[in-house]
């Protein structure tokens, strides 16, 4: 069993070092590493030149890409492996024992397996089954799975034109998939940097298709009170953007679905409360 560990980069030198050293310290050691490059102009091309030539586990990749999730999808091209993994350039597995720990469930009938994982550096623990209700409202750090490579041939890959959730998109188009098979172990996989490319950073593209991508995956799964009592984050994003007549449409939608007054009153409250910053 291959297993291709993919890290797109860009001007990462300062954290690629530590990441490319928790995978060669694994016990496991059947696996490809796929640096997938933006043209950086830190010096990181003659740093991979120079540990790809010790290893020919390592395979560089350096040309223009189009983000970060297009850098992912062509490392998915180029993969080799049966199971594909996806690292940040300023991320690290958690200890030299994690690949042979997670052999075992890679070589089953599963085809995505996930565990936890460590938001530094605060040391704050991302852990457990994720259940649709959590995923719902908040995506699940990819840093934590592992994926066959046959889930992005037969159902695509990383969508672009969401620049910042193309994760969150694939990851609820896979977990809502009752034809994929999921399995969670409590297994410590990665530490993973907190306030990366994704922190803090809001996915209009996501979020205006949120029907196409939320409603429709999750439907089966949940009830419409719980898929409409989860868009309080856009509609505050909404007010924030001076979006008014928007989030009050989405106000009409939730009550038509939920019939929660106290929602309604609390986002109004918000909306009011972010017209009046504005007139400040």
């Amino acid at each position: 069993m291959l297993l291709s560990i993919i890290i797109p980069t860009y001007n990462s030198l300062s954290y690629l070092p530590a990441a490319i050293d928790s995978i060669l310290k694994q016990g496991f050691t059947n696996y490809e590493l796929l640096i997938m490059d933006n043209n950086s102009t830190d010096g990181s091309k003659d740093y991979i030149d120079q540990i790809q030539k010790q290893d020919n586990r390592i395979k560089f990749f350096s040309g223009s890409d189009n983000g970060i999730y297009d850098a992912m999808n062509k490392g998915i091209a180029l993969a080799g492996g049966q199971w594909l993994y996806f690292m940040g350039a300023d991320d690290r597995l958690a200890d030299p024992g994690v690949l042979q720990q997670l052999l075992p469930f890679l070589q089953q009938e599963w085809d995505m397996v996930y565990g936890d994982c460590t938001w530094m550096p605060e040391g704050k623990p991302e852990q457990g089954e994720w259940s649709y209700e959590q995923f719902i409202k908040v995506n699940i750090n990819h840093q934590r799975i592992f994926y066959k490579k046959k889930l992005f041939e037969t159902y695509g890959g990383y969508h672009t034109q969401y620049k910042i959730a193309a994760d969150h998109e694939l990851n609820i188009r896979f977990f809502c998939n009752n034809h994929i098979q999921k399995k969670y172990v409590p297994i410590s996989i990665s530490l993973y940097h907190a306030g990366g490319f994704s922190a803090n950073k809001f996915d209009n593209a996501f979020w205006e298709n949120w029907d196409a991508i939320i409603l429709k995956n999750f439907k089966p799964h949940l009830s419409a009170k719980k898929i409409y009592g989860s868009l309080g984050t856009y509609i505050r994003h909404l007010a924030d953007e001076g979006k008014t007549m928007q989030a009050l449409k989405l106000i009409g939608k939730n009550f038509i679905h939920t019939g929660s007054p106290g929602f309604i009153k609390l986002m109004l409250s918000y909306i009011l409360f972010s017209k009046k910053e504005y007139a400040g």
